[in-house]
């Protein structure tokens, strides 16, 4: 994972389907993700949003 979405761990995605799913944007606060689903909803009316938690995997602590 970049260094820039470990700084950012709340996704807002864009629901397609039932498989596919598509990260709108990139947040450092939960709130803030959620307020930019308001705001999208408010733009695009009937799509699927949802916020996801993707915390960054720590390689420091890989057992060998």
């Amino acid at each position: 994972m970049a260094y820039q979405q470990r700084l950012k761990p709340w996704a807002v995605v864009h629901l397609i389907s039932s498989s596919q799913k598509v990260v709108v944007s990139r947040h450092r606060s939960r709130t803030d993700a959620e307020g930019y689903v308001q705001l999208l909803r408010q733009q695009m009316p009937g799509s699927q949003l949802d916020v996801l938690f993707e915390p960054a995997e720590d390689k420091s602590f890989q057992s060998t």
